[in-house]
This record gives structure tokens, C-alpha cells and sequence, in this order.
């Protein structure tokens, strides 16, 4: 079994996203402040301090973070957060061109691809590095590309972009039709172009945080490759 990281390194100063706090990590101890407690062969130890959003880096959203009274991430099946998935390479379209429901069933049939139930869809919308400058202008799935998938029966959805949908649109209708349905919404995924097939295992499991809106995640695609490409 062949293992892709589709997770962007998290370091201390990183923004995510601009409506979103930027990473700090500090050292809170180090070896030479913490050796006169120990004795050989321990030279002391060292431990760092995390202030992050719940949404940073690569992560996953809960229904609660467009939703008041809905479920937190602490709160979602697991299940939902591994299984069986395909991608949907649609990194050719133009900046401003939405992920719509048109462009989903050209790339399905163009890659012999089939949504099933219980599937999770991850979207190759962005072909650039993670820092350019068009990274939050590039828009995103569509709300009837969005209804139509989760009419198929997916588990959860993921795009290499910031927002699922376009940054612009203030309504925020694709991210609260989601995750109304309760279906996890993954954002900042990477390596999305080093996948060599289109269908394959993923996981992306939240940290287990007490009434968090969404949590970072190590995001990886299982390939075996054993079946071959398909």
C-alpha cells in the first residue's frame, strides 16, 4: 500500500485563509532549560506551544460552523472521515469557471468515474502552489454540482482550494447546503496532482476537540498497487 500526503505543512506564521488567525508555534521548553531536572543519559526534554484556528491548514468542517445548533466536530461519526474515494480532475478550467454540476459529469465520463453512495469526492480545481496570488479568487464547486452529489449518496467532499466554493459569495450557500446534509466539507488539500489513479482510499481524520467547528487533519490517499491504475 502506497501512501500520499494530501496535507499542507502547518508552520508557525501561516495564514489559511485571510478571515481566519495565522498560526503561532512556540517553543515552551527546550533541552538546555529542562536537562538539570534529569539525569544522564536524559538530557531534558522539549515541548512546544500550538495556537491555531480549528480551521487551519488542511482541515475538515462540522456542521456547527455555519450552523448554530447543529453538530460539532467532536460530534460526527468517524465513519465519515475514511473510505472509498475518487477524484474529480477539473484543474484545466478557468480561474473564474465554477465546479459545476455540467463540468462534474463531463469529468466523470471523460475519467470512467461513477459517484456511489457512500463514496468521498475530492476536487483537483487548482493547478498553481498554494501562495499565489490567484489562490482565493479560483471558484469552487457549484450549489447544483453540490446538490446533485449529495443526492448520490457521498460521504464527503474535499477541493485543494481555501473555500469550497467561490470566496466572493457571501451567502455561503454551498457550504450551508453541505453542511445542513451534514456532509464534511475538506479545504487546503495538497498533492492532489501527484495521485497517480483517480480512485483510492482516503482518511482525513479530525482531532476529537470539545465543540470545535471543524479541526486540522493529516489527509492521505491509501493507493494499492497491486490493482494498477484506474
Amino acid at each position: 500500500m502506497k501512501t500520499i500526503d494530501l496535507s499542507h505543512r502547518i508552520y508557525d506564521g501561516l495564514t489559511t485563509h485571510p478571515s481566519h488567525p495565522r498560526i503561532v508555534i512556540n517553543n515552551f521548553v527546550d533541552h538546555a532549560f529542562t536537562a538539570p531536572r534529569y539525569q544522564p543519559p536524559c538530557k531534558g526534554f522539549a515541548t512546544k506551544q500550538l495556537i491555531i484556528s480549528d480551521h487551519a491548514g488542511t482541515h475538515v468542517d462540522a456542521p456547527t460552523h455555519f450552523h448554530v445548533k447543529s453538530e460539532s466536530i467532536d460530534q460526527q461519526n468517524l465513519d465519515k472521515f475514511f473510505g472509498e474515494a475518487i477524484l474529480l480532475d477539473v484543474s484545466g478550467k478557468e480561474l473564474r469557471r465554477p465546479v459545476d454540476l455540467e463540468l462534474v459529469k463531463q469529468t466523470l465520463e471523460r475519467d470512467g468515474l461513477e459517484v456511489r453512495r457512500g463514496v468521498i469526492v475530492l476536487i483537483h480545481a487548482w493547478s498553481g502552489r498554494w501562495d499565489d496570488p490567484d489562490f482565493h479568487n479560483a471558484n469552487g464547486l457549484a450549489i447544483d454540482a453540490a446538490r446533485w452529489l449529495t443526492e448520490q449518496g457521498i460521504k464527503a467532499v474535499g477541493i485543494d482550494l481555501g473555500n469550497i466554493a467561490d470566496n466572493a459569495d457571501m451567502t455561503r450557500c454551498v457550504h450551508m447546503f453541505l453542511l445542513e446534509e451534514k456532509v464534511p466539507i475538506y479545504e487546503n488539500l495538497a498533492n492532489l496532482n501527484a495521485l497517480p489513479v483517480k480512485q483510492f482510499l482516503f482518511t482525513g481524520f479530525p482531532l476529537f476537540l470539545k465543540d470545535c467547528t471543524g479541526s486540522p487533519v493529516r489527509a492521505v490517499a491509501l493507493i494499492d498497487e497491486n490493482e494498477g491504475a484506474r
